[in-house]
């Protein structure tokens, strides 16, 4: 539908993951709304969270997904570690580059990082996606999707957050645990249930 093919003249196959579900872990950890209304209040409990999983972690690498610059700049300005990656519009590559080079544990802090990177084996052994990847209400493309599609901003979503805990799963024997810091996960998630892999749920701890 997306590209314009009639769904009647398409054949597909739907295929389970070959990873293994307990390699990639998902662990909800509420600590509030992360709307816009509520994001302020959310803040200091967010940064709190992330503080204790960095100390959990604190001898392996990974990634911090933010969804916006706003949120990694307040985790930046807030914690102060040495081990916090934070990149702008100007230095995304050679920020990641110095992670991959790095034999320190460092971890990415990236509002952009959803997809098209390879965080393969010890490149990443945890992920925090702070908010729900939701698209831009602002932007009018966007607003056009869903009108012509009801179902396209959850699936646009969803697939955001698939590819999220991706960046860290790379092969079999790979693994990993994700962090969702987001209270609007749980009712997104029963609502939209359907749409994910059908092995998702498997991931839950």
């Amino acid at each position: 539908q997306l590209i314009g093919l009639p769904p009647d003249e398409v054949a597909f196959l739907s295929l389970p993951s070959p990873f293994p579900p307990e390699n990639k872990p998902i662990l909800y950890c509420p600590v509030g709304k992360m709307a816009l209304d509520t994001i302020e209040l959310t803040f200091p409990k967010l940064v709190k969270t992330i503080q204790k999983i960095l100390k959990i972690h604190k001898n392996v690498k990974g990634i911090i997904h933010c969804h916006s610059y706003k949120i990694m700049n307040y985790i930046m300005e807030t914690i102060e570690s040495s081990r916090l990656l934070a990149h702008d519009t100007s230095n995304r590559e050679e920020i990641l580059n110095l992670h991959l080079q790095t034999k320190k544990p460092t971890v990415l802090v990236s509002p952009s990082m959803e997809e098209g990177v390879d965080l393969k084996n010890e490149l990443s052994r945890f992920q925090i996606i702070c908010k729900i990847p939701y698209p831009y209400l602002g932007d009018t493309l966007v607003k056009s999707r869903m009108f012509k599609w009801k179902w396209w901003y959850s699936y646009e979503t969803i697939k955001k957050i698939v590819q999220s805990i991706g960046r860290s799963i790379r092969n079999k024997q790979d693994h990993a645990k994700t962090y969702i810091l987001d209270n609007c996960w749980k009712q997104f998630y029963i609502t939209n249930k359907q749409t994910f892999p059908s092995n998702f749920e498997k991931q839950f701890y």
